[in-house]
């Protein structure tokens, strides 16, 4: 729901009525005139260009900031124009702020300076609230001091938790905790989410894995919680009382906490495009600071005399600010919120200065006051998608929807009537545009597209942020001030909305082919997209628009088409970087498909299942069909991955080799494929495929509990994968019948003891290894053969009539 326009309040308290404008001649109809607009656009550009490759010492950004400088100051003193000069000292600040935020100059203490990968004691205090996420919990905590061989000496620095607790403590609780600091781990594959990126926007630069809940202990207080983590409490003994699904999303929208939404829950609202919904972002905020101006306005025109002194829209603009500022500081200033609230303050702020029209300079606002601050938030999904779908709301609404007033509708209709379906018809048209324009980076980042997303939406945001949102939000200021009774009284009121809302979400999520999984479209294929949809409704079109349209469209239909059409020419084999185990893809001349995987029985303080970089690859290289996924050995840490193949991709069929432990991620793997006819077979009991294509496949035993080795083969050159040890001597390795083209092997097998029986036995030609080659000592001294290790990046493997070739993809 949108504030009311400007010109119809003023006009409702006697001011002159506005003539009637054509489409996209309004106020925001031309962006780029308003000076903020482009200032903004050239830092985002400079804040981006680092993360594509460019990167410039800091004496050259130095001395091209003063040269700027100074060029600016001589066309100022001349009184010429400086043309773009501006924009270019701003995309140079963009560039310095990225290179400073990504390596930044830490003060002595800080936790970077301390001793890494040993065991080391910190004491601190939790900063921010925790987050719940599966079998383990984050908790922030900004360090005080940690113990050296001298004692104790003061610390700096916030550190990431990972622990095995039950429920995270309150905000401002003391800690000590032991263990070993380390780098935040990114896998390097194509199409991997940069992790340590996101990890540094919020100053977080070391993480602390915990294997055991006695590594970690508790403070007890000394002092009262502070008063926002006690009205935390406060409202989540209030949430006990709703239903299972109730409390998580109330938890979700007013605290931030989403640790009690189900996997079943996420992927319902994944299913049906509203999954903004979970997390609070400008649409939360500026739904509560609507109602708030709306209810306050129609309260200060209850008494005209009032309306004679003082000014009804500013006093309501100040008195929706409050909300906004109360939602976002007991949420706990996550990113997100701290985000949305400087967006919908923004706003505010120009509706207060009566200058409620400059919507594109609030929006640009709003991005360079958190880029200034925060650059890296640019590659934070939240952040691309709400100024997307924000700017395109700008953008595209006002030309699809004319108010009554400027169309014959409102001659033809009575002015309540014109109204209502003038307000279904924009509610319609948001929810549109909102759709179309995040679709591009919901498939990159997720993989996936609702198809009713649009008609959900439509009753979803409603229901649950126009209704159950601000009763949830009435309940939280009652229970600030002690009004227990009446916050349970609103949350009562308010679980019959936020249920109904929830059950028409289910129900879409439900109906067949109501989301399409995408593969992961490439950086030119959204911006072709983007370039259509601007382009074809620009204000005014001409030859050069529709041509640039047109040219756009060929180029986003050939991006899509070529990797389709595109035939391989030889064997390739990819080893992907993965936590310890083996991780890869076998494609055929024929353009057939295998995944292997075998992973590392699972140990605490590894990724929980479902974290493995096939699927994120595989959507990468545009597959959509796989023809054989290859467990060599199955367990916890590798079913979750296989099961998110299985409901992304169509896969021909399951086979297994060894089957560690079962746990939940095995049996809902079972269950999954069960269901569907498709259980795994054995490859030791049934009968494996013996060939991909032309590519001929073999199982090779090992030792008697240890899982087998895949060997594939093409014009006489084979390669054998090699699943993790296990125990597994090299000198108790068969020896193979004849020399190999190349080796893939874990780290444990790869280092200076076991390389002379590697290869005697095994004879290859090429050695790539997986898994951390430190602790073996693999990396520590040259193969006699060509190695490389996928610690450093994917290497893939080509084999054809000339031989074998291999490339190491780099970030």
């Amino acid at each position: 729901m949108l504030l009311p326009r400007w010109d119809v309040s003023q006009g409702e308290l006697g001011a002159e009525p506005r003539e009637p404008q054509p489409p996209g001649a309004g106020p925001g109809a031309r962006p780029v005139t308003r000076p903020l607009v482009p200032v903004t656009l050239a830092l985002i550009a400079g804040i981006a260009a680092p993360a594509w490759g460019l990167h410039l010492p800091e004496p050259w950004l130095l001395t091209a900031g003063v040269a700027l400088w100074v060029a600016l100051a001589l066309l100022w003193w001349q009184r010429r124009p400086v043309r773009f000069l501006p924009l270019i000292w701003f995309a140079l600040l963009g560039v310095a702020f990225y290179q400073q935020a990504r390596q930044p100059d830490f003060p002595p203490g800080h936790i970077t300076k301390l001793p890494q990968h040993q065991n080391l004691t910190l004491f601190g205090h939790l900063n921010r609230p925790g987050k719940l996420g599966g079998e383990r919990v984050q908790l922030f905590m900004e360090a005080g001091a940690w113990r050296s061989p001298w004692g104790w000496r003061p610390a700096a620095g916030k550190v990431l938790v990972l622990a095995p607790v039950p429920e995270p403590p309150p905000v401002g609780t003391g800690l000590v905790v032991r263990g070993r600091l380390a780098l935040p781990r990114m896998l390097l594959n194509p199409g991997t989410f940069n992790r340590p990126r996101y990890l540094a926007a919020d100053w977080l630069f070391r993480e602390l894995r915990l294997s055991e809940p006695q590594l970690l202990i508790f403070l007890p207080a000394t002092e009262d919680y502070p008063w926002a983590e006690r009205l935390r409490g406060g409202i989540r003994e209030r949430l006990r009382e709703l239903d299972p699904a109730g409390r998580a999303i109330y938890l979700a929208m007013l605290l931030g906490d989403q640790g009690e939404i189900t996997p079943l829950m996420r992927q319902n609202f994944s299913r049906t495009g509203t999954s903004h919904l979970l997390v609070i972002n400008g649409l939360h905020l500026g739904m509560v600071a609507a109602v708030t101006y709306f209810l306050s306005f129609w309260l200060l025109r209850r008494f005209p005399r009032l309306l004679l002194r003082v000014n009804a829209v500013k006093i309501a603009t100040l008195l929706a600010a409050i909300p906004v500022v109360f939602y976002a500081w007991v949420a706990g200033g996550s990113p997100s919120t701290q985000r949305a609230e400087v967006m919908v303050l923004a706003y505010l702020l120009l509706v207060f200065l009566g200058r409620p029209g400059e919507v594109w300079s609030a929006l640009a606002l709003a991005a360079l006051v958190i880029l200034s601050l925060t650059p890296l938030r640019l590659f934070s999904i939240s952040f691309q998608l709400s100024f997307v779908a924000v700017a395109f709301l700008i953008y595209l609404v006002p030309r699809w929807v004319r108010h009554p007033e400027d169309s014959e509708l409102n001659h033809a209709i009575p002015g309540a009537a014109a109204g209502l379906i003038f307000r279904i018809k924009e509610w319609f048209m948001v929810s549109l545009v909102a759709t179309l324009a995040t679709a591009p980076l919901a498939a990159f980042y997720f993989q996936v597209v609702s198809l009713l997303g649009i008609l959900v939406n439509l009753v979803a945001i409603p229901l649950v942020l126009l209704l159950a949102l601000p009763l949830g939000e009435a309940a939280v200021i009652s229970q600030a001030l002690s009004l227990t009774p009446v916050a349970q009284a609103l949350l009562f009121v308010g679980k019959l909305p936020l249920w109904l809302g929830y059950q028409v979400i289910e129900w879409g999520a439900k109906i067949p082919g109501s989301a399409i999984i995408t593969p992961t479209p490439t950086w030119l294929m959204i911006a072709a997209y983007y370039a259509v949809l601007i382009l074809v409704f620009y204000p005014r079109r001409t030859y050069l628009t529709w041509a640039g349209a047109a040219m756009a469209g060929v180029v986003l239909v050939s991006a899509a088409v070529l990797p389709l059409a595109t035939a391989p020419q030889a064997l390739e084999v990819t080893c992907l970087d993965a936590y310890g185990g083996l991780e890869g893809v076998v494609v055929s001349p024929e353009n057939r498909r295998l995944v292997v995987s075998a992973a590392v029985p699972p140990r605490w303080g590894r990724p929980g299942p479902g974290w493995g970089p096939l699927p994120g690859y595989c959507h990468w290289r545009q597959f959509r069909r796989l023809d054989l996924a290859i467990a060599l050995n199955l367990n916890e840490a590798n079913a979750g991955e296989l099961l998110t193949l299985g409901q992304q991709f169509s896969v021909g069929s399951y086979w297994y080799g060894r089957r560690d432990r079962d746990g939940p991620a095995a049996w809902d793997l079972w269950n999954y494929l069960g269901d569907r006819g498709a259980t795994p077979g054995s490859l030791a009991r049934g009968s494996p495929p013996g060939a991909l294509g032309s590519v001929d496949l073999r199982y090779v035993k090992l030792g008697v509990d240890a899982a087998p080795a895949l060997e594939v083969a093409y014009q006489g050159l084979r390669v054998l994968l090699m699943p993790p040890a296990g125990g597994l001597a090299a000198d108790e390795l068969p020896a193979a019948a004849g020399p190999l083209a190349a080796l893939v092997l874990p780290a444990e097998l790869a280092g200076p003891r076991d390389r002379n029986s590697i290869m005697a036995r095994l004879n290859p030609g090429r050695v790539v290894v997986y898994g951390d080659p430190g602790r073996s000592g693999a990396a520590r001294s040259p193969w006699p053969v060509p190695c490389q290790f996928t610690r450093e990046g994917a290497v893939s493997l080509y084999l054809g009539a000339s031989g074998v070739t291999a490339r190491q993809w780099r970030p």
